[in-house]
């Protein structure tokens, strides 16, 4: 059995521009890691960038890991699957480790 964990995640997008990130730089950086805010820096003549906190961009890579071989994709959809039909357990967090 495989255990799946739902986590709601706060979905804020701001956007800015270089100058504005330059004037303002501790703010912005304080917003995406403290508050967990999305920053996207609009660039005029180069693609925009994305500003993340690192523990949602190392979730990210995680999340790509996993489903990255067909066996783990196929092992995580059948526990899917298992949980809609009812077939999981509830357990709490602190005893998954003993």
């Amino acid at each position: 059995m495989y255990v799946i964990l739902y986590i709601y995640i706060k979905c804020y997008m701001e956007t800015t521009n270089p100058t504005e990130l330059r004037k303002k730089l501790k703010e912005k950086l304080d917003a995406v890691s403290k508050d967990g805010e999305t920053i996207i820096v609009h660039r005029s003549k180069a693609e925009d960038v994305v500003m993340i906190p690192l523990s949602e961009y190392n979730g990210w890579k995680e999340t790509m890991h996993l489903l990255s071989t067909k066996a783990n994709k196929e092992n995580i959809q059948a526990s899917i699957t298992e949980l809609e039909n009812g077939a999981g357990e509830s357990r709490e967090i602190a005893t998954l480790w003993k």
